[in-house]
């Protein structure tokens, strides 16, 4: 079997201790699928705009980081990233997600942009008000970048509204409708090279937790997901051009009554590995090394 050499590209600054055990593991995965790669900082491989790059290419980079600025760089001097810039920038601006998810027909909860604050402005609560007259309350307010829940907040009121939107300052941000039925419960689907790997139900252990995320206690359970939530998740990762994604729907009343709410284009596999019993990071690398090949 070939064997194909690649970069895996993490971030310079935000490195827990939990992230070297899945840099480890997305090594072996590769190894396992004849690829072979080094780990590097994003400060570590620079790489200039303009100036044909003069070191010997690799076959494949996997991006896992959300340095729009550093992958875009990098496919301009020739290189094939996993996920793709423009993919990994659509799943890490929440809002922009669900405008191309709308565009593409996949069902999102009903959601209003926020209007734009600029530096040294205040945001007017009256914003969140309006946006509760269509909505209703309680409202849901997410920054549009984020991670693991914690810039997700539900608010009851306008008074409420007002202190999480002091709170959020200048950061952009959007109002959703809250899906009761879903409240402290979410769909976690791993999906790679358009096709559903494995699934799993998360639930907050807390009735005052809205949010379903394991970062904030919650707990998984494996199950098998309905012809539309797998359709739904396929189409998700589709819109945004992801090789793979964790998507996350949220879940209504009725059977037809699912929503996807955010797409992760770097999704943390390690929980999915001990609630499912399977290593999506395989699936990712068999993708990758069939995209190379396809290219030859």
């Amino acid at each position: 079997m070939d064997i194909y050499n690649g970069w895996l590209i993490v971030n310079s600054y935000y490195n827990p201790a939990k992230f070297n055990s899945l840099y480890k593991l997305l090594q072996e995965s590769a190894e396992k699928a004849g690829l072979r790669f080094s780990k590097w900082t994003s400060d570590q491989r620079p790489t200039v705009i303009g100036s044909a790059a003069r070191d010997p290419k690799p076959s494949f980079v996997l991006f896992w980081d959300k340095d729009i600025q550093l992958a875009k760089t990098m496919e301009l001097s020739g290189l094939k990233l996993f996920n793709s810039a423009e993919s990994i920038a659509l799943a890490d601006d929440k809002i922009e997600t669900l405008l191309k998810l709308a565009e593409k027909g996949v069902p999102i909860p009903d959601t209003i942009p926020a209007p734009t604050c600029f530096p040294n402005c205040k945001r007017n609560p009256a914003s969140a008000e309006q946006a509760a007259k269509i909505l209703g309350w309680p409202l849901v307010i997410k920054e549009n970048v984020g991670s693991f829940g914690q810039q997700v907040y539900l608010a009851n009121n306008v008074k409420e509204a007002e202190r999480i939107l002091t709170h959020i300052g200048e950061h952009d941000c959007h109002f959703q409708r809250f899906i009761a039925d879903s409240a402290g419960r979410d769909l976690r689907v791993t999906v790679v090279g358009g096709k559903v790997v494995c699934a799993m139900e998360r639930r907050s252990q807390s009735k005052q937790q809205f949010r379903s995320n394991m970062e904030l206690g919650g707990v998984g359970s494996a199950r098998n997901i309905t012809p539309y939530e797998e359709k739904i998740a396929v189409e998700a990762a589709e819109a945004l051009g992801l090789d793979f994604a964790g998507v996350d729907i949220l879940m209504g009343k009725e059977e037809n009554e699912r929503y996807v709410c955010e797409v992760n284009s770097n999704p943390q596999l390690q929980s999915t590995i001990d609630t499912c019993g399977i290593n999506p990071a395989t699936n990712i690398m068999w993708h990758i090394r069939s995209q190379i090949k396809s290219a030859e």
